[in-house]
């Protein structure tokens, strides 16, 4: 497990540069904060479950990470298509990392780039199993959107914020309840 978290971690920031390079920023923008940053780590068990239609694994929700790799057993992970709002059921693949972005990378590129709705189904057939590995800046270091990113066209449309911050919000709101901490974050047109 060590040697996995330290692999899936070098994997998380070479996608982190590739994707600043897409945002025409550095490849290396904010790299010595993010190898020095937080990595969350998450091993998941979701049981064989009788009724799988009236049950779920986890609530939908976005991750406050810039990076969340996942690996799973089987099938589970599903993703909401932004375009209609419906469910999309990730194919597991072996030997494959699922990768999506975050509310910091929503966060960094302005809205540019969105954080992905997901969320955890169960069956009724086997357990599932998944590993979640969050990357994202140290506990109290700011992510804001890129300098580069705000003009007088695209003006700044999000709060500052840590991963701390987020872990303050966690422990007085129920995400179960359809809250979200990236709604908190975003500033008035």
């Amino acid at each position: 497990m060590g040697r996995y978290t330290k692999e899936v971690r070098k994997v998380s920031l070479e996608i982190m540069e590739a994707i600043n390079e897409s945002l025409n920023l550095s490849p290396t923008y904010l790299s010595s904060k993010m190898a020095e940053g937080v990595q969350v780590v998450a091993v998941n068990c979701y049981p064989p479950c009788p009724q799988p239609g009236v049950a779920l694994g986890l609530p939908p929700h976005t991750d406050y990470s810039c990076i969340t790799t996942v690996l799973q057993s089987s099938q589970g992970l599903e993703v909401m298509d932004p375009a209609d709002g419906t469910w999309k059921m990730v194919p597991k693949i072996d030997g494959a990392l699922q990768v999506h972005v975050g509310d910091h990378v929503e966060v960094l590129s302005n809205g540019l780039y969105k954080g992905v709705v997901h969320r955890a189904t169960v069956n009724s057939e086997r357990t599932r199993i998944s590993i979640t590995s969050l990357h994202s800046l140290g506990m109290d270091e700011k992510m804001k959107p890129a300098e580069e990113l705000v003009n007088e066209h695209n003006p700044k449309k999000y709060k500052d914020s840590s991963f701390n911050d987020f872990l303050k919000f966690l422990s007085s709101n129920d995400l179960a309840e359809g809250k979200s901490f990236l709604n908190t974050l975003k500033l008035q047109d």
